[in-house]
C-alpha cells in the first residue's frame, strides 16, 4: 500500500515553522534533519528535491574525540529562510543562516553564511552572484511560454510545436 504525505503539512507536523503558498519538493523527513523545530521558513518558499537544512554542528563528533570534556556537548543554531525564496536543488544550508525576502539560491549550493535581501547566490561556498532585480532584467531576454499548468504530455507537444529544432 502507497500513502502519500503532503510535504508541508508533514514538515509543519515535524515542528518547522511555515507561511503561507510554500512548496516543499524534497523529503521533509531528510531535508529538515534532526532539529526541525529550529527552522522556519516565511512565505512562498521553494524548498526544491535534495535541499538540506543543517541546525547542528557535525565537527563536535571531531572535539570529543579530542577532548573528553566535549564528550556530551552538541552546539546548535536556528535557520531562517524569509518571504519569496526559492532554494535549489541539491543545496545545503548550514546552521545559523539567515536568509532575506526575495532570495534565489543555485542549485547544489553550500549556503554558510547569510544572504541578504534581495540576492542570488550560488557556489561551495556560496557566494552573491547576481541580485533579483537583474533576473528579472534578464528573462526579457528568455523563452518565456505560458505552460506552468499544463501537463507533462501538453507542455512537451506545446514546445515540440514552437521550438521544433529542440527535438
Amino acid at each position: 500500500m502507497y500513502i502519500k504525505r503532503d510535504p508541508v503539512t508533514y514538515a509543519r507536523k515535524l515542528g518547522v515553522r511555515i507561511g503561507d503558498n510554500c512548496q516543499i519538493l524534497a523529503d521533509p523527513q531528510i531535508s529538515f534533519g534532526t532539529e526541525p523545530w529550529l527552522i522556519s521558513l516565511g512565505n512562498h518558499v521553494d524548498v526544491t528535491a535534495g535541499v538540506e537544512f543543517l541546525c547542528h554542528e557535525g565537527g563536535m563528533w571531531c572535539a570529543r574525540g579530542i577532548d573528553e570534556q566535549y564528550e556530551p556537548i552538541d552546539c546548535f543554531a536556528p535557520i531562517k529562510v524569509g518571504n519569496n525564496v526559492m532554494i535549489g536543488i541539491d543545496s545545503l544550508i548550514m546552521p545559523g543562516v539567515n536568509i532575506g525576502n526575495n532570495v534565489i539560491i543555485g542549485g547544489h549550493s553550500i549556503v554558510t553564511k547569510d544572504v541578504p535581501d534581495g540576492a542570488v547566490v550560488a557556489g561551495m561556498p556560496a557566494k552573491q552572484i547576481s541580485t533579483v532585480e537583474k533576473f528579472m532584467d534578464n528573462l526579457q531576454n528568455k523563452n518565456l511560454v505560458e505552460t506552468k499548468y499544463m501537463t507533462q504530455e501538453e507542455k512537451r507537444l506545446f514546445l515540440m510545436k514552437k521550438y521544433p529544432q529542440w527535438f
